[in-house]
């Protein structure tokens, strides 16, 4: 087994297990966890078909791609929740709107991109997350309670990895194919992280909660 595949099938164990976790905050009146329960069960659901799916030997892009769309909407819909200014949540709600229909023409006029990687969807959503992320940190730091930081932390890890590996694969530079296994095993190293950070604020929330 190589390495690529003992951080890849890590990391879906680990997901797998957060989605039972947080799988409780589905019905929380907390809409931060709310949102981000549902995000991890359908990372779980499409993660678990894509491992199916490989081991069939059947093409899964399309799976990466329904990825992509689950992962921006749920992401933008917990910062929505989370973040506490009006000004902010209106404009994340307006960038969502806009992105998705956009998302929605690129594929209704190229229906065969659901069977292809699309980096430019992947960046750009990407980094709309990353600033959300950066600016939770920037406006809400000094709060004495900062809630879900290690998560908010662990999307920003994870994306900043993603947008790495996808963009210099839209610049189309040549790299070697040994440099080019170790950029995938290193995306799969910072989602298994990604993961393991989850699991740590599922278990530092519940410590918190058992002091109050």
């Amino acid at each position: 087994m190589s390495l690529l595949d003992i951080f890849s099938d890590s990391s879906t164990v680990v997901l797998i297990l957060n989605a039972a976790l947080y799988a409780k905050f589905i019905v929380s009146k907390d809409f931060a966890y709310k949102y981000f329960a549902i995000y991890l069960i359908l990372m779980a659901i499409n993660q678990t078909l894509v491992t199916i799916s490989f081991e069939l030997e059947i093409d899964n892009t399309l799976l990466a791609n329904t990825y992509m769309i689950f992962q921006f909407v749920m992401l933008s819909l917990f910062y929505y929740a989370i973040f506490k200014e009006q000004k902010q949540r209106k404009y994340i709600l307006i960038i969502l709107l806009v992105v998705t229909i956009i998302l929605g023409v690129q594929y209704a006029w190229t229906p065969k991109l659901f069977h292809e990687y699309n980096p430019y969807g992947i960046i750009a959503t990407s980094t709309i997350l990353i600033f959300y992320a950066i600016t939770y940190f920037f406006h809400h730091i000094s709060d004495k309670e900062l809630k879900l930081y290690l998560v908010n932390s662990g999307i920003l890890i994870y994306l900043l990895g993603t947008i790495l590996l996808f963009s210099i694969a839209k610049a189309g530079l040549k790299i070697e194919p040994e440099i080019e296994v170790a950029l995938w095993i290193l995306n799969a190293f910072i989602y298994l992280v990604f993961q393991v950070i989850i699991t740590t604020q599922w278990f530092s929330d519940r410590r918190k909660n058992k002091k109050i």
